[in-house]
């Protein structure tokens, strides 16, 4: 950033997080902590930083079909103003930069989901929808009510689910529509989400807990506690792996039980929206202050 100082007001005052913490405490019910089985926690060996080019680097997506990576960046921060100077890099799976400013014309791009040559990026109070053959956005949806929208998936049917931080809001893009799924301050800022089949998992960034969700009854169930920060959440094996924005990536196992694979606070790095290629045993971490991305090989413990 400009200078040392800036950069630690930007990282107190601006982080990516919500603007006000939830105060209340999730109605839900723990999850069964019952395990029968030996959980394989692997370990993680470091493959590749990139440059440090990638200003308030915030989502990576692994974009299988072409074989690249996708790179939020929101540039300048604080990370919910629009000031239009956000963009998406490509990146190749060596970490070297394709194309820096492959999209732009965003001001705060945060989580990323793809559908097809579609790419879809939440960007503050709207979800962008970029034709990846064109490398040129393609639709906009200004979301009503939204503050901070954040983390994306998509689901095998196209359908787009996106939350918002700040006001602890699920929504849902369908047949070109924008809906509310659940709207639950108590859920302390949900940002990273994961559905699969009829579930949903979330990563609660103020309440420090990883929930699940039945999307057909909305029953919330508490899947883990004491992962601060939550940002990213990515399936690996049986297992969650649930990024803390301060700088920890976290294992979290079937039962709910949580483990701290890697830890950079220390080393001032970041660790926000990541990715895994599982196929790859690849972990991807966004370092957001750090302006770059960098690879883990995850390396299973027989």
């Amino acid at each position: 950033m400009r200078n040392l100082f800036l950069l630690t007001l930007a990282f107190i005052a601006f982080s990516c997080k919500p603007a006000a913490p939830a105060t209340e405490e999730a109605n839900t019910t723990p999850a069964d902590t019952t395990t029968t089985s030996v959980v394989n926690i692997p370990g993680l060996k470091k493959l590749w930083d990139t440059e440090k080019t990638l200003t308030t680097s915030e989502s990576v997506l692994y974009d299988k079909g072409n074989n690249v990576l996708y790179v939020s960046c929101i540039n300048g921060v604080p990370p919910d103003k629009k000031d239009g100077d956000g963009f998406i890099s490509r990146l190749g799976l060596d970490g070297k930069i394709k194309d820096l400013k492959w999209v732009t014309g965003l001001s705060g791009p945060k989580g990323m989901g793809q559908s097809g040559n579609t790419l879809y990026v939440t960007d503050i109070d709207r979800l962008v929808a970029i034709d990846i053959t064109k490398g040129k956005i393609s639709n906009t949806w200004k979301v009503d009510g939204a503050q901070f929208l954040n983390d994306v998936t998509v689901t095998a049917d196209g359908t787009v689910y996106f939350t918002d931080s700040n006001t602890s809001t699920i929504y849902s893009l369908m047949n070109g529509k924008v809906a509310t799924v659940l709207a639950d301050t108590t859920l302390g800022g949900t940002n990273g989400i994961l559905v699969e089949g009829d579930m949903m998992y979330l990563a609660g960034y103020m309440s420090g807990n990883v929930y699940r969700m039945d999307m057909r009854t909305k029953a919330v169930e508490k899947l883990a506690t004491e992962v601060p920060g939550g940002d990213g959440i990515e399936r690996y094996g049986d297992a969650l792996l649930v990024s803390n924005w301060g700088g920890q990536v976290y294992h979290v196992a079937a039962d709910g039980e949580a483990t701290l694979l890697l830890d950079s606070q220390e080393a001032k790095l970041n660790a926000a929206d990541i990715e895994v290629i599982a196929d790859q045993n690849l972990l991807l971490i966004p370092t957001f202050f750090g302006n770059g991305v960098t690879a883990y090989e995850l390396m299973k413990n027989n």
